[in-house]
């Protein structure tokens, strides 16, 4: 998927520099990442368990993200917040 409108778009934007661009579709994160447009993760894990749902990442994806963790915060409802840097 690189090299689609959406990765050229968000590479225009980032480029500009200024503020942080918060993009918030699991559709896009795919193509994101692996133009590798992605720098940080801000991930909710809620307390709850499925059985299906989407993946983040394409099954064929041989991409592999190296995280590093910076910040967590525990919220009374039991979801956990989860700050990532990407190494």
């Amino acid at each position: 998927m690189p090299g689609s409108r959406h990765a050229e778009e968000l590479l225009k934007l980032k480029q500009q520099g200024g503020k942080k661009i918060l993009v918030d579709s699991l559709s896009l994160f795919p193509e994101l990442t692996v133009a590798g447009l992605i720098d940080e993760f801000h991930i909710v894990i809620h307390p709850a368990i499925v059985g299906s749902g989407r993946k983040w990442l394409d099954a064929d994806s041989q991409q592999k993200l190296n995280l590093k963790l910076v910040d967590t915060v525990t919220f009374k409802s039991g979801c956990v917040a989860l700050h990532y840097l990407k190494q």
